[in-house]
């Protein structure tokens, strides 16, 4: 391969790679910025991995063509390398949680026979696709037989200990506090996920036992019929950093 076509493949590959790399990037924040619909931004995802696998591996392969990788040869041949392994990182993270076969639901919660209610966050919720009520039956079901490990917290605390501890992880978990009412033993937050800024919404009811006190947790997705387990993740993160 002559040095002039190995110069150009290493330059257009990595170019392509970048607009592909930059495609599926701005899929998601193109969406929070009104751009376009989700489901367009969906879209553009297989077409910019591609684009960005494609184009660096091409650029690759001028670039190992090439005797002098210096200058900006050697920027152009890192820049592939970094885009192709992290498209395919990308690829293959999403290609195992699909194959995990998450139950196609987005309301998970410690106590499917009386899940805790949204009080003040139902008013943000009003133009949501997914409704504020709890799912039903089918949905509690299908979390049992996916989630069937996931229960309330169970604690020797008195009641005031316990709330507190609650508050005080919901804080720590760093999401956005919308309620505190320790008379109703109650706490609603949410949470802005990064890349298409989809939110969650969160309450955690404290309730006193004979033993102590019981916290039970809800999240919720507001658009979205399944999510990839976001949700029983995020309720088995509180607890494990309630426990802590």
């Amino acid at each position: 391969m002559k040095i002039k076509t190995a110069q150009n493949l290493t330059s257009w590959g990595t170019t392509i790679a970048v607009i592909g790399a930059l495609a599926v990037i701005l899929s998601g924040y193109g969406y929070q910025w009104g751009w376009w619909h989700f489901s367009f931004g969906f879209s553009m995802i297989p077409y910019g991995t591609a684009g960005a696998v494609v184009g660096g591996i091409l650029a690759l392969i001028g670039f190992l063509k090439l005797k002098d990788r210096t200058g900006k040869m050697k920027t152009a041949g890192i820049t592939s390398i970094i885009i192709v392994v992290a498209a395919l990182g990308n690829i293959s993270y999403w290609y195992m949680e699909v194959q995990k076969g998450y139950p196609p639901i987005h309301d998970i919660t410690t106590d499917t026979e009386n899940p805790p209610e949204f009080v003040a966050i139902a008013p943000l919720r009003a133009e949501a696709p997914n409704p504020v009520e709890y799912a039903g039956a089918e949905t509690a079901e299908a979390q049992k037989n996916y989630y069937g490990d996931l229960q309330p917290i169970i604690t020797a605390y008195d009641y005031d200990e316990a709330y507190d501890r609650a508050l005080k992880t919901a804080r720590n978990m760093g999401w956005s506090l919308v309620a505190e009412n320790k008379e109703e033993g109650r706490i609603e937050a949410y949470e802005k996920l990064a890349w298409y800024g989809f939110i969650d919404d969160v309450v955690i009811r404290v309730d006193t036992t004979e033993t102590g006190s019981q916290i039970d947790i809800r999240s919720k997705s507001r658009i979205g019929r399944g999510d990839l387990g976001v949700n029983a993740k995020r309720i088995k993160a509180y607890k494990q950093e309630f426990e802590n």
